[in-house]
């Protein structure tokens, strides 16, 4: 049954060619085109996630957030939609242009995709693991899956077209540049562009999409 279940994830979460990451400079999706994407399933591997699939901000804390964020693409960060943890991770990567196999792979390494994770020794949370005091909010980040999501997406989307140019300021292992999926992922892990630790993370990424991990039974089990 675990194999039937598995192979039943593999053709649902195939995902069709569009789901590539698109060029630098791309607008976002609005939060409905980025929805009406989404391939909806009852496929839930997590359903701890429940409650925190189901909450969006209010609109005072979402101005709160824009408040106190530095973040260059706040502005798109919403959070409003609701649905399974796959579904959440495909709205947040069909909306900010990122490759939605990659947007799975990357919630395996950070949290297997309990958005009750807790890392950094308490400093970071959710799918993504959003880590204080370097992004806002902590209280949103684990509360809501779509905007720990929407969060990741915009900031790895902002990396990607060249918005974070204090990288080249700091330690590196080569010049940033806009255009580099994997080097923004290792920048979010690491805080620096293409040094040993980011591009060890990298690795596990690229591994992890490639094994496509989520799929596997001992994952879904």
């Amino acid at each position: 049954m675990r194999f039937v279940l598995a192979l039943f994830a593999a053709l649902l979460l195939a995902g069709p060619a569009h789901a590539a990451t698109k060029p630098v400079g791309a607008k976002p999706l609005t939060d409905k085109q980025a929805a009406a994407k989404v391939k909806r399933s009852s496929w839930e591997p997590r359903p701890d996630n429940a409650d925190e699939n189901r909450r969006t901000l209010t609109a005072k804390q979402l101005r709160a957030f824009r408040a106190k964020s530095d973040m260059p693409y706040k502005a798109r960060v919403t959070g409003r939609f609701k649905g399974t943890t796959d579904e959440i991770i495909q709205w947040a990567a069909y909306k900010h242009g990122i490759d939605v196999n990659v947007m799975r792979a990357v919630a395996v390494v950070e949290s297997w995709w309990r958005m009750s994770t807790v890392g950094d020794n308490g400093d970071s949370f959710g799918l993504y693991q959003l880590r204080r005091p370097f992004h806002c909010c902590p209280a949103y980040a684990k509360s809501s899956t779509a905007f720990n999501a929407d969060y990741y997406g915009a900031i790895i989307r902002a990396y990607y077209d060249g918005k974070m140019p204090w990288l080249n300021d700091v330690e590196r292992g080569q010049d940033y540049k806009a255009g580099d999926l994997y080097g923004s992922l290792g920048a979010w892990f690491a805080g620096r562009w293409h040094t040993q630790p980011a591009n060890e993370y990298i690795q596990r990424v690229k591994d992890t999409r490639s094994q496509r991990t989520w799929r596997t039974p001992d994952f879904q089990g």
